[in-house]
């Protein structure tokens, strides 16, 4: 059997990849395709990340796992459920697909990649990695808004920019030369298929399009009857994220050491607020971000696209000389917060 594993990269559109594929069995089926079980109680497939960590990464404790005996327990279980699985397809499916974005935005080890590599392995005879780069600037931006949207910082935008480019960066993935490299000693180049995550490259202008056209070897893919999903992660408004980063000294996503309850409480109804105006930066900011990864977006250029033209993320005329980050009125903060809480409110009420 193949398997396509998809590893991102994150803020390429994961989230709406996996939940399309999680809701649509009966599509893949027709098609000779299976979304993998692989013990995750959602569509997001971190559990092979958990099972090959060199450590116990914290979000794995909120599967019970703690220790490093735990983890190589749990890992020959991920085995075991990915060959139940296997056992329970039709004849006729012979590709599954497995998806996880904590691939590549968790995974940093050489030997974590080694391991799975050997996990997989037993289970398919022919394994491609797909992987979408999606250029720094947008993808340092659209990790700014999850970041405002989780409480994981109160960083001013220009300050958020220079974390990511130091040396504890919290998107190391981005340095594409340095992290994908270690994919290609692995699993080898001609075994990894890389995509720019760009709607102009995207087959039919689409991503899910693109994604199952790789998937089944055409670039005319018919998705009739396919049904993207619409739970996906929403982009806040460029107002949204200066609230959000104002109101983080009392609603942190961490309180004395531990997650945040009532920021817990409080996640859904942010998802829901306003998503425009679009969050922009300025194109001064954007052209250092794309200086600074040059090496790295050179290295892709030469590894997966030789034949290609011009830089591998070309120059963007469309941003403007001023962004409208960090910037909010007191009229916007008045309106936003009474819609945030007229959404707890009507949720609330109707428990009541």
């Amino acid at each position: 059997m193949k398997l396509i594993l998809h590893i991102g990269t994150p803020k390429t559109a994961s989230t709406l990849i996996q939940n399309s594929l999680e809701n649509n069995p009966e599509w893949l089926a027709e098609h000779g395709l299976a979304y993998g079980k692989v013990l995750s109680p959602d569509a997001n497939h971190i559990t092979l990340f958990f099972a090959c960590a060199n450590a116990v990464h914290d979000f794995a404790r909120d599967y019970g796992l703690h220790s490093m005996e735990e983890l190589a327990e749990f890992r020959q279980r991920v085995s075991d459920r990915i060959e139940w699985h296997k056992g329970q397809l039709d004849d006729n499916i012979d590709t599954m697909i497995m998806s996880s974005e904590n691939l590549t935005g968790n995974m940093y080890h050489p030997e974590e990649i080694a391991r799975l590599k050997h996990l997989l392995e037993q289970h398919f005879d022919d394994i491609k990695i797909v992987i979408y780069v999606r250029r720094q600037d947008d993808a340092i931006l659209s990790m700014y808004g999850e970041y405002m949207r989780r409480g994981f910082s109160n960083d001013l935008f220009r300050d958020f920019v220079d974390v990511c480019m130091g040396p504890d960066s919290p998107t190391p993935y981005l340095y594409y030369r340095r992290e994908l490299s270690k994919w290609v000693k692995v699993w080898g180049a001609d075994n990894m298929i890389v995509r720019r995550f760009s709607s102009v490259d995207f087959i039919n202008g689409d991503i899910l399009a693109d994604f199952l056209g790789i998937v089944l070897n055409t670039w005319d893919p018919n998705l009739d009857g396919f049904e993207p999903s619409r739970d996906d992660n929403r982009g806040l408004s460029a107002p949204m994220l200066e609230l959000l980063r104002r109101l983080h000294p009392n609603i942190a996503f961490m309180k004395d050491g531990h997650p945040n309850p009532q920021r817990t409480l409080l996640t859904p109804y942010i998802s829901q607020m306003p998503t425009h105006p679009r969050p922009v930066m300025a194109a001064g900011t954007a052209r250092h971000i794309i200086r600074h990864f040059e090496p790295a977006n050179s290295w892709l250029k030469q590894t997966f696209f030789p034949d290609l033209e011009g830089p591998f993320f070309p120059e963007r005329p469309d941003h403007p000389t001023q962004g409208n980050l960090g910037r909010i009125t007191e009229e916007e903060i008045v309106d936003l917060t009474s819609q945030l809480l007229s959404k707890i409110w009507i949720v609330n009420s109707n428990d009541l």
